[in-house]
């Protein structure tokens, strides 16, 4: 499995998340904090061979809007 370093955007702590297999990008999906336990929206999306992983809080517009 491949995993993406993730920074919470409540405690600002880094973890590692499980990242969508790569015909699955780009995809937003809800995710409880590996350190602090709050909820939280990841946005992955990929350029080229690397896959990049955005959090943002659930009251944050990300990029959907």
């Amino acid at each position: 499995m491949h995993t993406v370093d993730v920074t919470c955007p409540s405690c600002y702590e880094v973890f590692s998340a499980p990242c969508p297999h790569f015909d699955e990008l780009p995809s937003d999906v809800d995710y409880d904090c590996e350190i602090c336990c709050r909820p939280l929206r990841i946005y992955f999306d990929h350029s080229d061979v690397d896959v990049q992983a955005t959090a943002y809080g659930l009251g944050d517009s990300g990029p959907y809007g």
